[in-house]
């Protein structure tokens, strides 16, 4: 399938903007996430997007930048409070951290139960042995 060339002059047009972002990307070397505002502001250093019409182009070029980054394999786009982009790499690392700590939450609460079980059975057969050889309740003739 051929692409027309104005999708592909365009497409070439945003190849020098999309390696920029990489190149700050992995610049990076911050703990946590890197805000978007703190990225597009790199990016429009870089490319040279000062100005008025600078601001423009940054302002038209923001949601390609973010759908670029959503969308890349090595980075991971949060939200909230605390929300930014992160390594997918560290995600990974607290996605296997949290399930190691919900696996070992479960084996815990699991063995507690079992410990509880064990306890009632002990005191429901020592209370059926006790019942069983008391004899304060018969009478003397």
């Amino acid at each position: 399938m051929s692409i027309p060339l104005h999708i592909q002059s365009y497409l070439d047009s945003k190849v020098a903007m999309f390696q920029i972002v990489d190149e700050v990307l992995n610049d990076w070397t911050g703990e946590g996430c890197l805000q978007f505002p703190t990225l597009m502001g790199t990016v429009t250093i870089k490319m040279g997007w000062e100005g008025d019409d600078g601001e423009k182009t940054a302002r038209a070029n923001e949601p390609i930048i973010r759908d670029y980054v959503r969308n890349h394999p090595d980075w991971y786009v949060t939200r909230g409070a605390h929300g930014g982009i992160m390594r997918a790499s560290e995600k990974h690392k607290k996605e296997e951290a949290k399930a190691a700590k919900e696996k070992a939450k479960a084996e815990l609460t699991a063995a507690i139960e079992a410990t509880i079980a064990k306890k009632k059975a002990e005191a429901e057969a020592a209370a059926s042995i006790s019942t069983a050889t008391d004899n304060t309740n018969i009478a003397s003739e």
